[in-house]
């Protein structure tokens, strides 16, 4: 009977999935990416030595793969080539610091993002950018008006824009690069 949907349904299957990043505003599309294992116990990116594994083109993506030390991504290969998802930094920031609402999901998906590269860096974001990101998601998940409860919070445009950019940093200085 094919008809029928299986119960429970069957758990999920890692695999990878190629992200782009795009930081500069005036950048049309992605700036570099990075390969993530999706779908499994813990959403990760590519790394080697410790360090988060970025490169410049899609076309890099099978050697940024074998140049991980981490075993279970590469036997979830091969590397994809057609872009998967879009952490888009720069309009994060700009709706950060003018939007009321994240229609399109954007701002969740890059603190979401940023959330899963800070995780790999295994530093500690510092507690007053952690509580406004985690609140802001948690209230992103339920809507995507943002502005007027970041008002009713007392939460700060700017310490938003500083959480995202700690972010940024953290996950830059933890970096390595195919060339």
């Amino acid at each position: 009977m094919s008809d029928f949907v299986p119960f429970p349904p069957p758990p999920p299957v890692e695999s990878l999935a190629l992200i782009g990043f795009r930081l500069n505003p005036a950048s049309e599309g992605p700036q570099f990416y990075t390969l993530f294992a999706m779908e499994g116990e813990n959403d990760r990116p590519l790394t080697r030595g410790g360090r988060i594994l970025f490169f410049r083109s899609p076309a890099q993506s099978t050697r940024a793969l074998s140049a991980t030390d981490d075993e279970t991504m590469r036997k979830l290969g091969p590397a994809p080539k057609e872009l998967d998802a879009l952490c888009d930094v720069a309009h994060a920031l700009f709706l950060a610091n003018s939007a009321a609402e994240d229609e399109d999901g954007l701002l969740l998906e890059a603190i979401a993002c940023l959330d899963d590269l800070v995780r790999a860096t295994r530093l500690n974001v510092p507690a007053e950018y952690m509580s406004v990101l985690s609140a802001l998601s948690e209230r992103l998940m339920q809507t995507s008006e943002f502005g007027t409860w970041m008002t009713e919070q007392g939460l700060d445009r700017e310490r938003l824009e500083d959480a995202i950019m700690w972010c940024v940093g953290a996950v830059a200085v933890k970096a390595s690069w195919i060339e």
